[in-house]
């Protein structure tokens, strides 16, 4: 026996044992795999059923995805806004036929604003479609639901249709059919079936299954779900998942993998791991000779070979020196190697290079700057968009478009060679980091660039101009992460369209003041909808009789975060957003309301309510005032709409029209803050006003300025020249209120006579205002002399 093992050596004792040590171990992995074989089973049966579910949402949501995209892009067509507009029925239900087939929706609706039938493609009854559908939808840009039609269950989906503003609601439905279950079962490995509880949580009814199911065990599985979110069954592994619910019941995806088939596979697998403990037992013995014998170096050497490309290394390739498979191995790898390196060189090449210019892209640069400010490396930043590319590309086409792109490129490359990148960030912008430096050297080394990017670029032997804007920022001074500098940059070019000037530099505070504009713009909009503006109104008197004639209603917000809120700040922002309408017409019912109030009070007054300019382009605007004021308690001339001079210049023919539709409605119409705007004597005269306000900067220093003196009689004269009352704001104190009555001012407003008060301190006020009356009255002939 010595004789043997010495004759075997080292290496045939190591195979030896080896080979008894995989026998024992095979032996010992089938015994315990039989044994735990059924629970594995089972364990994968569940686990299948984990990455259905998984698979099953996924496949849902991207259908519901593509749904909304498809959606959005009907509600966008100018078609199909069209024909909404046209409110025509055959033309609505020939457009809601055409863009449902194109969107491949099972039904849809066309609703008015009011959630009231304008088409559909349905002829039976049809789903309801609540209020908090159309706010969610509102809010969000769409509303998702399930529900149940002649026991068919639907996916709905409501998308607003604006233009501009909310116009009417587009209802489209899209079942869940058998065609979707079988395409989750094909992907899940799993059969599927969707059910809903109809309002009874312990009852459910199918409306669809995989194409493999039975009706047989679809009827065992509409019991209701345990707390595991499973349903007993004897053929099935089950899982449920909850897909939504609706006013109608809950709405399901019920999972389910066959026990039989799990079983089969638990007989078919120890037959396997039979077979397969022994031919290990056999192979091990054979393989282990062979390795020991002839592959042990080689393939070691290949190992580590592979394991180091594993790692992302470059390692050499081994020396085999035996031919054959070992050789040919070695080779692929090797080759598998290269073309790794050369693929992944491709792949970082595209993910960070923009494909026309081969500048970098937005990645680069963000991961550049990233780099940066992880590294507290400082650079600066210049920006350059390009104002008119989309135009070039509409009228000369894509590929002259590229060619501008690729000389612009150049130019950038050889006026910044220092730049540690330059980068196509956007279809028609790039930016370049360069070295820090000095803001009044960032600034004059734009201004070149500026100047060479302006000058004429020769494409295809014909010189072209760019119109371009340049921005500066200080990094990592303006901005200190990625998404910072994503939005200042983008506020920087804003800002710099806005101004117009060549070169624009970041300044601190733009991105605090936009996101403050941003929160005011939507608080305001609740602020309008939940009553959180409130009125103050400034008392107007009689110079000649100091009595009081009128109320100038004046808006305030008390913002509960932000505090006082100024009118010129918060108006401004309701322009900008599509809001002014909305506020002028909460001002109007606000007004009217508390006019009533004062009146029932004893209180005879006027009011007088300022417009924007963008108000004069509203159609309702008139239609608005007429219904507001319909019951008013004077005549519609007690009723001052106050209008701007600057307003009445942006638009004079449109502004010509509305006030004139205004004048016939009887109310009376004041040129408000005249003298700081550019209208002509002429314009003026044209105008059907009846009443001048002086702005009060000529008035506050009215007393000690001769010069506005001079302005503020001349004024007085000219308008009674061409038969208008004068208004004088601004009036706070006592030689200023003596000498607008000496110059025959027919009403006077301001601090001296009274501050704004609240509607329910008007009465008080009004009180106060004629125990004075006898003594602001007197003043005139005092003073007049």
């Amino acid at each position: 026996m010595g004789r043997l093992a010495h004759r075997i050596g080292f290496r045939g004792r190591l195979v030896t044992a080896m080979v008894a040590l995989v026998a024992l171990v095979s032996l010992l992995i089938g015994a315990l795999l039989m044994v735990y074989l059924f629970e594995d089973e089972k364990h994968r049966a569940l686990e299948q059923l984990s990455i259905a579910e998984r698979i099953t949402h996924e496949v849902i949501e991207r259908r519901t995805d593509l749904e909304l995209s498809r959606l959005s892009v009907v509600v966008r067509d100018f078609g199909f806004r069209s024909a909404v507009a046209s409110r025509d029925p055959g033309t609505l239900n020939s457009a809601l036929e055409n863009h449902t087939g194109r969107v491949e929706a099972d039904f849809a609706l066309l609703l008015n604003r009011q959630g009231e039938l304008l088409a559909s493609t349905l002829s039976r009854a049809l789903p309801d479609i609540t209020s908090g559908q159309f706010a969610n939808a509102r809010k969000n840009g769409a509303d998702r639901s399930f529900l149940t039609v002649d026991h068919r269950g639907y996916e709905v989906l409501v998308i607003p249709v604006e233009a501009p503003g909310l116009r009417a609601w587009l209802v489209a439905g899209f079942e869940l059919d058998q065609e979707l279950a079988t395409v989750i079962a094909q992907l899940s490995g799993s059969s599927v079936i969707f059910r809903s509880s109809a309002n009874d949580p312990s009852k459910f009814t199918s409306f669809a299954a995989s194409a493999d199911i039975k009706g047989a065990g679809e009827q065992e599985l509409l019991g209701p779900a345990g707390s595991q979110n499973f349903i007993e069954s004897s053929r099935y592994f089950t899982r449920t998942m909850n897909l939504g619910a609706s006013k109608e019941g809950s709405f399901e995806a019920v999972l389910m993998i066959s026990r039989a088939a799990s079983l089969e596979n638990y007989y078919s697998r120890a037959l396997e791991i039979g077979l397969l403990v022994t031919a290990i037992m056999v192979l091990a013995i054979l393989l282990a000779l062979f390795m020991a014998r002839y592959l042990g170096r080689p393939v070691l050497q290949l190992a580590r070979y592979a394991q180091a490309v594993g790692e992302g290394q470059n390692p050499k390739a081994p020396d085999i020196r035996s031919g054959g498979e070992l050789r040919q191995l070695r080779n692929a790898l090797r080759d598998t190697l290269a073309r790794l390196v050369r693929r992944e060189a491709e792949i970082h090449h595209a993910a960070t290079h923009d494909d026309v210019t081969e500048l970098g892209n937005r990645n680069a640069l963000m991961q550049a700057a990233q780099e940066g400010f992880g590294a507290g490396t400082p650079c600066s930043l210049i920006g350059l968009r390009v104002s008119d590319l989309s135009d070039i590309n509409d009228t000369l086409g894509i590929e002259f478009g590229d060619k501008v792109l690729l000389g612009l490129s150049q130019r950038l490359r050889d006026e910044l060679p220092d730049a540690s990148l330059i980068a196509r960030t956007g279809g028609s912008e790039f930016l370049a980091m360069v070295a820090v430096q000095s803001p009044e050297t960032l600034e004059r080394r734009a201004q070149a660039l500026h100047k060479t990017v302006v000058s004429p670029l020769s494409i295809d032997n014909t010189p072209f101009s760019l119109r371009i804007t340049l921005i500066t920022l200080q990094l990592p001074t303006d901005a200190c992460t990625t998404n910072e500098l994503r939005r200042r940059v983008n506020l920087s070019f804003d800002r710099a369209q806005q101004q117009g000037v060549s070169v624009t530099r970041y300044e601190p505070g733009q991105d605090e003041s936009h996101l403050r504009e941003l929160k005011l713009i939507s608080d305001l909009h609740r602020a309008i909808q939940y009553g959180g503006l409130h009125m103050n109104y400034q008392p107007k008197l009689d110079s000649r009789t100091g009595r009081l004639l009128q109320v100038e209603a004046l808006v305030r917000w008390i913002h509960p975060e932000l505090g006082f809120i100024s009118p010129e700040e918060f108006i401004f922002l309701a322009e900008q957003s599509g809001q002014i309408n909305d506020l002028t017409d909460h001002i109007l019912q606000r007004v009217a309301s508390d006019a009533r109030a004062w009146f029932c009070k004893g209180l005879d007054a006027g009011v007088a309510i300022n417009l924007s300019a963008m108000d004069l382009t509203w159609p309702k605007l008139t239609e608005r005032i007429a219904t507001i004021f319909a019951d008013w308690h004077h005549s519609m001339e007690r009723v001052t709409l106050e209008v701007t001079e600057s307003a009445l210049m942006d638009d004079p023919e449109e502004a010509m029209a509305t006030l004139n539709r205004l004048r016939e409605l009887g109310v009376t119409l004041s040129v408000d803050d005249f003298g700081t705007g550019y209208s002509s004597l002429s314009q003026l005269r044209k105008l059907p006003v009846q009443e001048l306000k002086i702005d009060k900067s000529f008035v506050l220093q009215l007393n000690t300025e001769p010069q506005d003196q001079l302005i503020v009689k001349s004024t007085i004269d000219m308008a009674h020249g061409l038969g208008l009352k004068v208004v004088a704001e601004g009036i706070e104190n006592l030689d200023t209120w003596t000498l607008l009555q000496s110059w025959g001012c027919n009403i006077g407003q301001g601090f001296y006579l009274s501050r704004p008060v609240s509607a329910d301190d008007l009465t008080q006020t009004a009180a106060a205002i004629a125990e004075r009356q006898q003594e602001l009255a007197d003043i005139t002939p005092e003073h007049s002399s």
